[in-house]
């Protein structure tokens, strides 16, 4: 059922999944796996296929529900967004990883939309989404 406490959350999953994959901080699942230390590699691999689990449903579920069109047309006007508030001096002379972290949290957002987004045309049309099925 659609909620926007049920929105937030599922933006919150997609922060922290695509953050604990990636981030600019140093403290990451690619930095771990690249750095020098003694932690044995089944952890890392275990660890990896987790979380890339985790990442691939969200991809799917947002390819699913927006369609890769709509995928595009969100990140797009993210990144108008974006372009916009720079335009505006609001985000100007950041570093190199403020810029990364802007592009990771759309990335989450577009993630978040995408999982949310059968709960939101629900709420608004009244329409349900459904897989094609067929029984054999």
């Amino acid at each position: 059922m659609f909620s926007y406490p049920g929105i937030i959350v599922r933006w919150l999953i997609a922060m922290f999944i695509v953050f604990a994959t990636f981030n600019p901080s140093g403290y990451s699942y690619v930095h771990w796996v690249l750095s020098d230390n003694k932690e044995p590699w089944s952890l890392k691999i275990l660890t990896g296929i987790v979380l890339g689990s985790i990442v691939a449903t969200f991809f799917l579920a947002t390819r699913r529900s927006l369609g890769v069109r709509g995928m595009i047309a969100t990140a797009g006007l993210l990144a108008a967004a974006t372009w916009t508030l720079i335009d505006l001096g609001l985000l100007r002379d950041l570093s190199n990883g403020a810029y990364v972290t802007i592009v990771l949290v759309a990335v989450a957002s577009v993630l978040a939309l995408g999982v949310s987004w059968s709960s939101l045309t629900l709420r608004m049309s009244g329409q349900v989404d459904s897989n094609d099925v067929t029984l054999r």
